[in-house]
């Protein structure tokens, strides 16, 4: 199954990981990370990132250095953030669900702002690393944005 990861924490190696932030934009991954791995041993076909802002530091994914992401529903609003990127690639039909992470709404706001349904586990379901550990002290964990119960709207 095709599938995108986030543009933050979530390593492929031998690519850059820049969370949306241009002193990182060319410091490339040593290895995959946990979660990414996990996706990759699971069958998913990993071919991109997503947008995200930068650092997933706002409810909105506008970041400089790839510029904003758009809602496929109306180009005029966001998608959210700051997983804004898998969301506006899972409403427009690009995936059937992509990666996302969430530690203050960061899953849940861009599947509200998309019509989405979007997965936020609990602490310690889904483990973070190996290069980092608990994001936010534990409260920030990876997750998914797929269709919601009825798909995605018209």
């Amino acid at each position: 199954m095709p599938f995108l990861i986030k543009d933050l924490h979530q390593d492929y190696a031998g690519h850059p990981t820049s969370g949306g932030s241009r002193s990182l934009a060319k410091v490339v991954a040593g290895e995959h990370a946990t979660v990414v791995q996990r996706w990759i041993d699971a069958g998913l076909v990993i071919f991109g990132k997503t947008n995200t802002p930068e650092f997933g530091a706002k409810g909105i994914t506008e970041p400089e250095l790839f510029g904003p992401a758009r809602n496929p529903w109306d180009l005029g609003r966001t998608p959210g953030g700051s997983s804004g990127g898998a969301a506006a690639a899972v409403a427009a039909g690009i995936v059937p669900v992509a990666g996302a992470s969430d530690g203050g709404g960061s899953i849940r706001i861009p599947a509200a702002c998309c019509g989405l349904f979007g997965l936020k586990v609990g602490r310690g379901l889904i483990p973070a690393g190996p290069v980092t550990g608990e994001q936010l002290h534990g409260s920030a964990t990876d997750g998914v944005i797929s269709p919601g119960a009825y798909g995605t709207p018209p």
